[in-house]
Formats: structure tokens, C-alpha cells, sequence
């Protein structure tokens, strides 16, 4: 018995080893069947076998699988392998919805909306979970939403949603489409019999070509509608599109409907009328109303009110200038994510304007608004080109410029042309220099203008054309950049490019020499000089001369020695002649050289009047011009970045 009984144990044991082993062997096959589970599902269903697919489904659904627990409801809403039971269609379409599975999230919406396996129909619950297949496009989700919103179903009625709603389904749906016409047709009944919500709706309508043909004629109309009655949505709009035209009827509309608006409590009317108060456009300039009007708008949390604000303080526009309080308002603005006042709050640190400079601080607000800001981009990229407060790195700066380009930066596309141009940070091309100076003087860069203009001259990567030259540094020198009109000044004195013509030399050196140019000082002394395009007058040379020897220019130096050695225009001078000769030769310039052991040679020999016995033996420059292209922003030392870093300088809508 015994022995019965061991044999008994024993095999008991094996059995249960051997149940252990396919326990473990068959939950390990198991769980790496789920695909196969699923196929053999959708195999059953496919060939009609739909109690076979309801078992491989439920299989599946039981382990967790979103898309075989959406199929086991769809079996059981049918009634296919299953008797038909909607308490398990709503119980399954719960636990695939909650794992996202949109068809389920659409579904399990429909039951509560029709109040199926449910104990109750449930618009708000239905319109929750069709938004969660909507925001993931599901097209029959956008449609019920669209419906619910039409009829004010689990929400308010707000056709502008409906519409909304039925034009994202309509790309995907043809119930939508045909619904869309039900939803405009409602609205045009409403605009017409005075609807100011309806009449905005509509007029966003005929703007944006939704649901209707794009008629901005019929926009306006219908904004102008809708405003007059009352509609602040609507007046800040037509403000708007009115702005936009910028001529001063339309200023003067728009000023007048964001006023209606602002007085109405809309926030960001209060901002736009806050600066056009300011600027004095289209309403009487009144800066104790913009800054009321502002500061109402920064304390809504409006970010462009609270950017103004610092820009306002920051430069000193109808308040008193208070760099502090500008740090703060663009701090406010910058913590909201407005990429314009992080970029303004990072001048501020670097520049230790309002607060302590702090260059780390710069950069972390910099590379913040770098996203969204054309400005941060070109700043970041000066920054790495010139290692301001991190490791100079060309080709970093470069990707940065690259970025700020894109973004219409002028100055971007004019320092990726310098970049081009001597080869720092990208491949060195004349030719790819010349087309980013083109794009950057498109933009009117005035630095860019004046590069070209010089490639035109030299004929260096671009086709020497001194026409387009002097064109070039005409426009330069009309934007009041003195170089150029020195340049332009000394092509019509020789004839280059244009028609000689002395006279209008004369003028562009004098005003290029009043903006305190040292060459065209000096050219313009060697006119009066020469009598040349102007009454000879040595005075007024030597006036001149002396102005461009104290700037350090060793030609004007060496011609002031000249001048006092002879005794022209001053009274002569050996011991002044020898200084100025000695302070050109010490800057290499040869011929100062040569006249110093001329004026040893001749030192006590008196001057013939008007010099002209002694002038031959001494040697003197005629002509300077600047062909050079101008690379400030890389060779300036140290940078000036008050002067170069991207900033917003006015109040802006």
C-alpha cells in the first residue's frame, strides 16, 4: 500500500512538474503571441467565423490590447459571435479608450450620445471623448463635434466652432461637407437679422474662405456690422485689418474701433490703443493715455503691453527714462514666453543697462528667445563670432546667422556675406559674399549697400561696373553714410562711373567732411587747394587739412606740413612743417619721408606766392577713397555692442 501510495506522489509530482513546465513554456509563447492572437482574430472575422473571432479577440482584449477590445465591442454592438449587448460594448470601448484608441474614444462617445449601455444619454461626456478623437483627426469625431456644437448639445451653441468643427472633418467626410452648407446657411439667417456674433463669424468666414468664397469685401462689411453692434471680438478685427492699410483714414477708423473695444474691457485692444496713443497715429498723441492704456493691458497679462512698457521706459518715450523699471516689464513679458522681450532682456545684461551685467544671464535669455526671435538669432551669432562671453566659434556663429537670415535680418545676411568674404566659419567665395550683400541691401543695409558698391568698383566677385558702383555708394550716401559720399564724390571727380562733374564733388565731400569723414576732409582740402569745383582759398585748406591730420590720417598730415613749410593758408612754419611730416613718416607714409630731407634741404628758402616754385619738389597725395569692404561688427576692438547688438527701438502694435 505503501508503495502504492509513493508511486501515487511520485507521479502527482511529475504531473504537476510537467504542468509547472507548460505553465511557464505557455505563458512565455503566450505573451509573444499577441500579433498572432490579433491575426487569428481578424482571420476568423474575415472568413465569417465570428465566434472563433470573438474568442482569439477576447484572448487578446484580456491582455491589454486597445485594438482587441475596440473589435470585441464592435462584435458585440453587431451582434456577430456574440449575442448583441451594449453594456459590453460601452465596457470594452472603455478600456480601449482610456488607452487612446481613437475609433473607441469615437465609439464609446456615440453610445453616450445615443444613450446606449449607459444609464443615461450624456451629451457632455459624448462631446469630451469625440475631442479626444478630434484633436487626433479622427473625421467622424470632428463631425459630432461640429453637431454638438450647432445645436448647443453638452455645450453652448457657437456656430463659429460648428464650423470650425464640420471644415477639419470635411476633408475626410462627405456628411461633413454637406453639413457645413446647413451650418452657413443658419448663419448668414442670423447675420441678417442683426446677429453681432453670427455677423463676426461670418465676416471670419469671407476672410479666411471657409465655408464660403474669400471676399474681403464682404469681410469688412460684416465687421463693420457686427462692431457697430457692439461686438468688441469684432472691433478689434476690423481695427486690425484697418491698421494694416496704414494710410490716416484707416488709421483714424481703427484707432476709433480699438477704443470701442478697449472701453469694453477687450485686453489686447488696450494694448493696441495704449500705442497708437504713444505714437500719435490715427488719435492725438497722449502718452499719459498710452501708458494708462498699457499698463491696463500688462496687468491683464498681455505680453506685447508689458514689452511696450519696457521699451517705453528703456529709451525714455512719454516717461522719464528708467532702466530699471524697463527690466522689469520686460522680465514680466519674458517669463510669458515673449520672445521679443527675452531678446531686449538679454541687451539689458549684457549691456549692464537697469541691472548688473551678466553675460551668462544674456545668453540664457538669448538662447530662450532664439525660437521665435530674428534678433536673439543675429545676436547669438555676434556673440560666438566674437566671443563675448563664450569661446569664439565661426562656425557656430554662422548657424546661428543662418537662422536670423531667414528671418529677414539684414545684418545677418550682411555679416554671412563678410563671413563669405574672408572665409571665416564657412568656404571662402567672393560670388556668395556678393549675393548675401544684395540681399541684406534689398533690406536697406546701409553697410551692405556700401560692400557691394565696392565689389563693383574692384570687380572682385562680381563684374567690375563702376555704374552700378556709383549708384551704389549714391544710395549709401543718401541714407547719410559719409564714406559713401566721399566715394561717390571722388567718381564724379574723376569722371568714373558718371559725368565728371567737379562741382557736385565739391558738395558730397563738404557734407561727407561736416559729418566728420577724415578722407573727404582731406579731399575737400585739396580742392580748395587746387582751386578746384570751388574758389581757390589755402585758409580753408589747411582748415580742413588740420581736421583730418588730428583724426590720425597720415596724407592730411603730410599735406598740413606741406602747407605751413610753404606757408600757404598759414604763416610758415619749419619747426610745424617738420612735426607734421615726422607724424605721417612714423605711420610708413614714404613720401612724408622724402619731404622731411626735402624741408632739411630747403628750410630757409622763401616761398614764391601761391607756392608754385617750390610745390614740384614736394610729394603729395590728390585723391583718397575708401574700396575696402567694411567689416565693423568683425574688426571693431573692442566691439561697441551698444551700438551693434539687435534691438526694438519703438512701441509696436
Amino acid at each position: 500500500m505503501s508503495m502504492v501510495k509513493g508511486a501515487i506522489v511520485v507521479a502527482i509530482m511529475v504531473l504537476l512538474s510537467a504542468a509547472a513546465v507548460y505553465l511557464v513554456v505557455s505563458k512565455s509563447d503566450y505573451s509573444a503571441s499577441d500579433v498572432d492572437l490579433m491575426a487569428l482574430g481578424q482571420s476568423a472575422y474575415e472568413d465569417g467565423r465570428y465566434k472563433d473571432a470573438a474568442k482569439w479577440f477576447l484572448q487578446a482584449a484580456r491582455k491589454g490590447r486597445s485594438e482587441a477590445q475596440y473589435q470585441l465591442a464592435m462584435l458585440y454592438r453587431l451582434g456577430q459571435g456574440v449575442d448583441r449587448d451594449d453594456e459590453q460594448v460601452v465596457r470594452w470601448l472603455k478600456l480601449a479608450a482610456r488607452l487612446g484608441h481613437t475609433d473607441a474614444q469615437y465609439r464609446l462617445g456615440r453610445q453616450y450620445e445615443m444613450g446606449r449601455g449607459v444609464d443615461h444619454a450624456d451629451d457632455v461626456m459624448a462631446l469630451d471623448l469625440y475631442r479626444k478623437a478630434a484633436e487626433k483627426g479622427h473625421a467622424k469625431a470632428q463631425y459630432r463635434m461640429a453637431v454638438l456644437y450647432s445645436e448647443g448639445r453638452g455645450v453652448e451653441q457657437n456656430d463659429a466652432e460648428a464650423l470650425r468643427w464640420a471644415l477639419k472633418a470635411a476633408v475626410r467626410d462627405a456628411e461633413a461637407r454637406a453639413y457645413i452648407q446647413r451650418i452657413v446657411r443658419r448663419i448668414e439667417a442670423k447675420s441678417s437679422a442683426g446677429d453681432a456674433v453670427a455677423q463676426f463669424t461670418l465676416a471670419l468666414m469671407y476672410e479666411r474662405g471657409e465655408g464660403v468664397g474669400r471676399d474681403m469685401r464682404q469681410a469688412m462689411h460684416w465687421l463693420r456690422e457686427s462692431a457697430a453692434g457692439g461686438n468688441r471680438k469684432a472691433q478689434f478685427r476690423l481695427a486690425g485689418l484697418l491698421s494694416q492699410k496704414g494710410d490716416a483714414a484707416s488709421m483714424r477708423e481703427a484707432a476709433r474701433w480699438y477704443l470701442a473695444a478697449a472701453e469694453q474691457g477687450h485686453a489686447r485692444a488696450r494694448a493696441a490703443i495704449g500705442v497708437l496713443y504713444v505714437l500719435g497715429r490715427g488719435i492725438g498723441q497722449d502718452y499719459g493715455q498710452g501708458v494708462r492704456w498699457l499698463e491696463s493691458a500688462a496687468e491683464a497679462g498681455i505680453s506685447q503691453a508689458q514689452f511696450n512698457l519696457g521699451l517705453m521706459y528703456a529709451e525714455g518715450i512719454g516717461v522719464e527714462k528708467d532702466l530699471e523699471q524697463a527690466v522689469e516689464w520686460y522680465m514680466k513679458a519674458a517669463k510669458n514666453g515673449f520672445a521679443e522681450a527675452q531678446n531686449s532682456l538679454a541687451v539689458m545684461y549684457a549691456l549692464g543697462l537697469g541691472t548688473e551685467k551678466q553675460l551668462s544671464q544674456a545668453y540664457f535669455w538669448w538662447k530662450r528667445a532664439a525660437g521665435g526671435s530674428a534678433r536673439a538669432q543675429f545676436n547669438l551669432g555676434l556673440m560666438h563670432l566674437r566671443g563675448i562671453g563664450v569661446t569664439p566659434n565661426d562656425d557656430e556663429a554662422a548657424g546661428w546667422l543662418r537662422q536670423a537670415e531667414s528671418g529677414g535680418n539684414a545684418r545677418a545676411k550682411l555679416l554671412l556675406g563678410l563671413l563669405y568674404d574672408l572665409g571665416r566659419g564657412v568656404g571662402r567665395s567672393k560670388k556668395e559674399a556678393a549675393a548675401w550683400y544684395r540681399q541684406a541691401a534689398a533690406l536697406g543695409d546701409t553697410d551692405a549697400i556700401f560692400n557691394l558698391a565696392v565689389l563693383y568698383y574692384n570687380g572682385i566677385g562680381l563684374s567690375k561696373d563702376l555704374a552700378r558702383a556709383a549708384e551704389g555708394f549714391r544710395k549709401a550716401a543718401e541714407a547719410g553714410d559719409a564714406r559713401a559720399r566721399n566715394n561717390l564724390a571722388s567718381m564724379y571727380q574723376e569722371g568714373k562711373g558718371v559725368e565728371y562733374d567737379s562741382r557736385k564733388a565739391f558738395e558730397l565731400y563738404r557734407k561727407a567732411a561736416e559729418a566728420g569723414d577724415m578722407l573727404a576732409r582731406f579731399n575737400l582740402a585739396n580742392l580748395y587747394r587746387r582751386g578746384e569745383g570751388v574758389k581757390q582759398q589755402d585758409e580753408k585748406a589747411v582748415f580742413w587739412y588740420r581736421k583730418a591730420a588730428d583724426q590720425g590720417y597720415a596724407a592730411a598730415q603730410n599735406s598740413l606740413a606741406y602747407m605751413y613749410a610753404l606757408g600757404r593758408g598759414v604763416e610758415q612754419n619749419v619747426k610745424q612743417a617738420r612735426t607734421w611730416f615726422e607724424r605721417a613718416a612714423a605711420q610708413g607714409l614714404e613720401i612724408a619721408r622724402k619731404n622731411l630731407t626735402l624741408l632739411g634741404q630747403h628750410a630757409k628758402a622763401s616761398p614764391v606766392r601761391g607756392g608754385r616754385a617750390q610745390d614740384a619738389r614736394y610729394d603729395l597725395i590728390s585723391l583718397a577713397v575708401d574700396t575696402r569692404v567694411r567689416a565693423t561688427l568683425l574688426t571693431e576692438d573692442p566691439l561697441d555692442m551698444n551700438r551693434w547688438l539687435e534691438r526694438q527701438r519703438l512701441p509696436s502694435l
